[in-house]
């Protein structure tokens, strides 16, 4: 119930914020957004978030394949869109699409817990990487060319990416080192490390530390490959964003598509429904502020959103498939029992 809430508010300030954008741009933006994605174009931007997509699912295949599993492309896809599409549509519920995609390796696959939250989790800490980078870049190229209309703007969006870089740094800076971030929070926190390794799940969280510390060493190739495949998924988001603002009409500097991502990425941080709002507010603002025009920065925010949602669209199919498997294996297991 607490969960449903949470979403309904969610999607409630976002929508305001989109119904605000709008009536300062004008709602025949909606229009021309659809004109744009339903083109030659939009096909353009599907192909390629298909392919950003199949790049994080070789990422995470590649992962898997350095913990001694090898499992089938096509059933970890599923499970990725599956993903993807919980964590896209219901952000407020931290981490959905990853426990779903924990939850269902583990049973799919017959595989450990550890090993299947330590594939989930070092895949999102790769990303988020990128995710970073690009995004401090973006902001790095706006200053160059645009504008902060308040000082307040200017320190929110500091602390915001300066908290989470500094974050970023510090989980590299002790697994680098071979060092367990687990046992300097439990020190901070004043808690003994044996309430935990006593217990069944910290058990299960240590083990999944030790996944995870073991994967990011600079002598290990997966690690490095892993990290390249991260690196080549964003530069494709960045790329798609790019042709959005050429067939905008706009002509391309790469430091201001650069700015312009930047700040695509930063609405994404916010937990609101498919970025409902945030998305067209953040690109409305860098797009007014770099002159390309507030409107524009709508149409490329709504076209950016409808390849996203195509995506969640086949996400969906496979998530409710999956857990109409789970469903039937539960009652034929309850069957069972009951016979004997």
């Amino acid at each position: 119930m607490k969960k449903i809430l949470k979403f309904l508010i969610a999607f409630t300030i976002g929508l305001f914020v989109f119904l605000l954008v709008m009536k300062i741009v004008g709602w025949n933006k909606i229009s021309e957004a659809i004109i744009l994605f339903s083109g030659f174009e939009g096909l353009i931007i599907i192909l390629l978030t298909f392919i950003a997509a199949m790049i994080g699912v070789f990422k995470w295949k590649l992962i898997l394949q350095s913990q001694g599993l090898n499992i089938p492309t096509g059933e970890l896809g599923k499970l990725w869109l599956a993903g993807f599409s919980i964590s896209y549509l219901t952000p407020v519920s931290l981490l959905g699409g990853e426990a779903f995609q924990v939850y269902f390796l583990r049973k799919k696959f017959n595989l450990s817990w550890e090993k299947s939250a330590a594939s989930v989790i070092i895949r999102r800490i790769l990303g988020g990487t990128f995710f970073l980078i690009f995004l401090v870049a973006g902001i790095s190229a706006f200053c160059f060319y645009g504008y902060f209309p308040s000082k307040m703007m200017i320190w929110f969006v500091l602390l915001v990416t300066g908290g989470l870089l500094g974050l970023l740094s510090f989980f590299y800076f002790r697994v680098l080192n071979r060092k367990s971030l687990l046992k300097w929070l439990l020190k901070f926190l004043n808690i003994k490390e044996e309430k935990i390794a006593d217990n069944k799940n910290g058990k299960i969280i240590l083990g999944v530390e030790k996944e995870v510390i073991r994967f990011f060493s600079l002598k290990n190739r997966a690690f490095w490959k892993s990290l390249g495949l991260s690196f080549l998924r964003y530069f494709l988001l960045f790329f798609r964003a790019t042709l959005l603002i050429f067939f905008l009409g706009e002509g391309i500097e790469v430091l201001k598509v650069l700015a312009v991502y930047g700040f695509a990425n930063f609405a994404l941080i916010f937990p609101l429904p498919a970025a409902l709002g945030s998305m067209e507010a953040a690109c409305a603002f860098s797009f007014n502020a770099l002159r390309i025009g507030a409107g524009q920065g709508v149409i490329f925010a709504m076209s950016w959103r409808a390849a996203d949602l195509f995506l969640c669209l086949f996400g969906l199919i496979f998530g409710i498939k999956f857990g109409l498997n789970l469903a039937e294996r539960k009652l034929l297991d309850f069957i069972d029992k009951l016979k004997k």
